[in-house]
């Protein structure tokens, strides 16, 4: 590779449909990106992979582009900064990157119409999968919690925000409060636990195999839980969270759809909320007159804003949470293998990267 290259991972067109293509990877040789006015270059160590870029190859997800490097959440370290960054402090930080665009600090929703993540789409043509990644300013930074090493660090982004902004923006769970969190071994509701634990909170899963749910309950602290497959899973939980805390449900945190509405509105307090992050289960949430009868809010929540970003940070540094990661792979030239594992049905955790030598000094 040519002075002055570095390598990124993109995607190649080949023919196909939505849904039923995956594109190829794509291992791009692109120079190394100098910043000018007010941005700021970062030497990218570790990154991680989201579902969503699974969904990207599968050209599922809007905006899909080829020949842009894929990938929304890393850590790295500042190594240049352009001629107009006025806090030379940065040089030399440990970082991770603001993994969205168009989201300052509205609480309800993103202020720009073309808020878009990072990775793999013309909506904003630049991804963390690279060696290399031009920052457009340092108030999309954020200096990285010292107690975490460059794998777990990678970890963070996508899946802490957007848990964070579910259970704490939109859920309003805090010490006291009684939480259902659904889907434990996802790395969202993973972080969903592991937060409103940290605030004080009751946490009770539901999960896909005796596995998880141990690993909910034995490794992240939750109080109990359920295995969604079993019929009347809903009144089982129920019973469980009456006899272990003797409240009803403030809020449920879900990222799968379906019937959960029935299945737990008898257990949820008038008023309480159900908070939606995701419907792996089908595009729809029946909603029966139940719900409507003990006034349950219906809330939709994506990802969230660099404000949240920062104080979901602050949440990580001052709780010393460990993310949990299921797998490191060493090298982009592996991120295929990466992929795979993203895939596997009995993962509990993210999916993570090295992609610097530099990283191996932080793990």
């Amino acid at each position: 590779m040519a002075p002055g290259s570095m390598r990124s991972i993109s995607i190649s067109q080949v023919d196909g449909v939505p849904g039923k293509v995956y594109y190829p990877l794509s291992h791009d040789v692109l120079p190394i990106p100098q910043p000018t006015g007010n941005q700021v270059l970062v030497k990218v160590h570790a990154v991680s992979l989201n579902h969503r870029d699974h969904f990207i190859r599968q050209h599922l997800y809007p905006g899909t582009a080829f020949h842009i490097p894929l990938g929304s959440d890393c850590v790295g370290r500042v190594v240049v900064l352009g001629p107009t960054v006025s806090d030379l402090s940065l040089l030399n930080k440990r970082v991770l990157i603001y993994p969205a665009r168009g989201w300052a600090s509205s609480p309800a929703a993103p202020e720009s119409p073309s808020f878009t993540l990072l990775g793999g789409t013309k909506l904003y043509p630049n991804g963390t999968f690279a060696e290399y990644i031009l920052v457009e300013s340092p108030d999309l930074l954020a200096e990285c919690p010292a107690h975490l090493d460059d794998v777990h660090a990678a970890a963070v982004p996508v899946a802490a925000l957007t848990a964070y902004r579910a259970v704490v923006t939109k859920g309003e769970i805090g010490a006291g409060k009684t939480l259902v969190v659904t889907g434990s071994g996802g790395g969202v509701a993973i972080y969903a636990i592991q937060i409103a634990k940290a605030l004080g909170a009751n946490v009770f899963v539901t999960a896909g195999n005796e596995r998880k749910l141990s690993f909910a309950i034995n490794t992240l602290g939750a109080d109990g839980g359920v295995l969604y497959q079993d019929g009347g899973w809903g009144k089982k939980l129920r019973g469980i969270i009456k006899e272990k805390v003797g409240a009803e449900i403030d809020a449920v945190v879900d990222g799968a759809g379906g019937d959960v509405v029935a299945q737990l509105v008898g257990g949820i307090k008038a008023g309480g909320m159900i908070v939606s992050y995701g419907m792996t289960t089908g595009p729809k949430v029946d909603v029966g007159m139940a719900a409507v009868l003990k006034n349950i809010d219906f809330r939709g929540s994506t990802m969230g804003s660099k404000r949240e970003f920062d104080e979901t940070l602050t949440l990580i540094a001052r709780a010393k949470l460990q993310p949990v990661v299921a797998q490191t792979i060493n090298g982009l030239n592996n991120m295929e293998v990466a992929f795979k594992a993203l895939m596997a049905k009995d993962r509990i955790g993210k999916i993570v990267v090295t992609v610097s030598e530099e990283s191996k000094a932080n793990m």
